[in-house]
């Protein structure tokens, strides 16, 4: 028993020595006649084999490719190693070849064996390293990648943050249009729920050329991100990246500038609001975008530019003005909530208005009716209260008296306002209003659209027109 565990434990590291030595040989560039030699002295013992491990699972075949040692690795080959052996952290030779770009050696290990790879186009359990496409494309090696793909490797292996081609960068067009030529999936989402033109609208105008490829072999331009990205599409994406020149590129593909009925994230339009360009909102507008949409509970595009703080504010609220965007518009939600106008709105987001923007909102119909928000989405009096209050602004306040319709006493009279001012109110409220101001009121009710450009066609003096308006008393 003892001679038998001797004689193991002898045999055991005689042929570690002779694995040992059969890499260092191949490690060092020994000659085909001298591993040759040695493994025919090896031969002698039973145990002795030519993909035998030399340490960590590592076998001489691994030594050979690493170093490129294309005579030794074929050598090895003819005796019987095996292409497909892994060392501990499941690491073939394969696998050492494509990360170093080897693709005479790729070529070879292909004549012996092809990529493993189990029906559901995943690979098998190993865990810690790329597979060889994978490694070959991410070393930047592409006539290997394009030899693997030939020989069976799938353009659709799935890995842990997504498949194949959701790894590949946009800006190497290369490496994705190879991966489409063989059949992957270009609408497929990786593991944060973006397809890959969704990620090449993420490097502005550089992922066109990407976007174009993918767009050719089948990517929907219009594919909707999880709920994780807010369902965006690759507009919302192009427009998120500032890019003037993606965007016009993504409408000119068929990008849809409006969001399906019950889409209940910020729209295409709401986004190029946000992003506070008026160059971007424009070419959304005039590539027909729906500015008068409510998808969220915070309105419509208009109510978005009114309330927000954005540095071309009133630019942009004039370009959706001259679009068609309402600034009376009323809203109901399926729960009750209802909207108050975009007009409302902007008095209630600041503690200081621009009268500008005021000014700007009545000349396209903006209503002031002197009631309760409460009572009527657009009522203006607690607005009116605040002018009051603050007295910065008499100008802004005196716009909205002038304006002034639709007038409850029963509130007015409740509201803490200045003596003086309850009192002009009232007066306005109780007595009949002149015959001009019933014309000015009845015009700015029936012109539709009621905008600048329509009303400076009206047969009336030019003096009348700004009256109308609401830019002079």
């Amino acid at each position: 028993m003892i001679i038998s565990r001797d004689m193991t434990r002898f045999s055991d590291e005689h042929q570690q020595q002779l694995q040992r030595q059969l890499a260092d040989k191949i490690t060092n560039y020994a000659s085909t006649e001298e591993i040759r030699n040695l493994l025919i002295r090896g031969a002698t013992s039973v145990l002795f084999q030519p993909d035998g491990e030399v340490i960590h699972g590592l076998t001489p075949l691994h030594y050979a490719c690493f170093i490129n040692n294309v005579s030794a690795a074929k050598l090895l080959l003819t005796r019987g190693a095996k292409v497909d052996t892994v060392d501990e952290v499941g690491c073939s030779a394969l696998h050492l070849c494509a990360e170093h770009g080897y693709y005479r050696m790729i070529k070879l290990l292909l004549l012996y064996e092809t990529p493993v790879m189990e029906e559901n186009g995943k690979y098998p359990s190993r865990k810690n390293i790329d597979e060889p496409l994978r490694l070959a494309i991410k070393n930047g090696h592409f006539e290997c990648a394009r030899l693997l793909l030939e020989n069976g490797a799938n353009p659709n292996a799935i890995y842990f943050d997504g498949p194949e081609i959701t790894h590949v960068s946009p800006l190497d067009t290369n490496f994705i249009a190879l991966l489409l030529e063989h059949g992957a999936d270009p609408n497929v989402f990786d593991r944060k729920g973006l397809t890959p033109i969704m990620k090449a609208c993420r490097v502005k105008e550089n992922g066109i050329e990407a976007i174009r490829i993918l767009h050719k072999y089948g990517g929907d331009i219009n594919a909707q991100a999880d709920l994780r990205q807010d369902k965006r599409t690759p507009l919302h994406y192009a427009l998120l990246s500032g890019s003037a020149e993606l965007v016009k590129f993504l409408i000119g593909l068929g990008a849809n500038v409006n969001m399906p009925k019950g889409y209940d994230k910020p729209s295409i339009v709401d986004i190029a609001v946000l992003k506070d360009d008026p160059e971007l909102l424009k070419i959304i507008i005039d590539a027909g975008a729906d500015v008068n949409a409510i998808h969220t509970y915070i309105g419509s595009a208009l109510h978005l530019a009114a309330c927000s703080v954005l540095a071309h504010q009133y630019e942009i609220l004039r370009l959706l003005l001259e679009a068609g965007a309402d600034p009376n518009i009323q809203h109901r939600f399926d729960d009750g909530s209802q909207l108050k106008s975009p007009f409302v709105e902007y008095f209630r987001s600041r503690d200081v208005v621009d009268p500008r923007v005021v000014h700007l909102l009545l000349a396209y119909g903006a209503r002031v009716v002197m009631r309760s928000p409460v009572s009527n989405t657009r009522g203006q009096l607690r607005n009116v209260l605040r002018l009051a209050a603050t007295r910065d602004q008499p100008q802004v306040l005196n716009s909205m008296l002038e304006l002034g319709e639709d007038f409850d006493v029963g509130a007015i009279v409740r509201l803490p306002l200045p003596l003086a001012l309850k009192g002009d109110i009232l007066e306005r409220a109780k007595n009949p209003a002149t015959l001009q101001q019933i014309c000015r009121l009845s015009l700015r009710s029936m012109v539709a659209p009621f905008r600048p450009d329509v009303v400076s066609t009206l047969p009336i003096p030019t003096h009348m027109k700004d009256y109308v308006l609401g830019r002079s008393h």
